[in-house]
């Protein structure tokens, strides 16, 4: 993967130091509007999940080169990005994040 952004400044996978995480750069590689969620991919071919609410108001789009940090979630064990940016989306489009589970509509 090229990113416009330029070479990675770090390694292709996930880099903490000392419980921080550090920012990579990939490409997402899918996102449903109506969930407010998809999958970015890292050059090293890990998958990191994403959720809208990181994306800084912008909404991802399939293709997007973005840079991001990652985080651990709590919960699942599993990566996370966070302080997404180069999403190409449309603020509107993030806006109407999905409501989860029991939403009305």
């Amino acid at each position: 993967l090229k990113s416009k952004f330029g070479p990675s400044p770090v390694s292709s996978s996930s880099v903490f130091f000392a419980g921080i995480a550090m920012s990579v750069w990939g490409v997402v590689k899918s996102y449903n509007p109506l969930k407010g969620f998809g999958f970015l991919t890292q050059s090293d071919g890990q998958d990191v999940f994403v959720h809208v609410s990181a994306c800084n108001g912008m909404a991802p789009s399939a293709g997007d080169v973005v840079t991001y940090d990652v985080t651990m979630n709590d919960k699942t064990g599993k990566p996370n990005a966070s302080n997404v940016q180069g999403c190409t989306g449309s603020a509107d489009a993030a806006a109407a994040k999905g409501g989860g589970k029991g939403a009305a509509g």
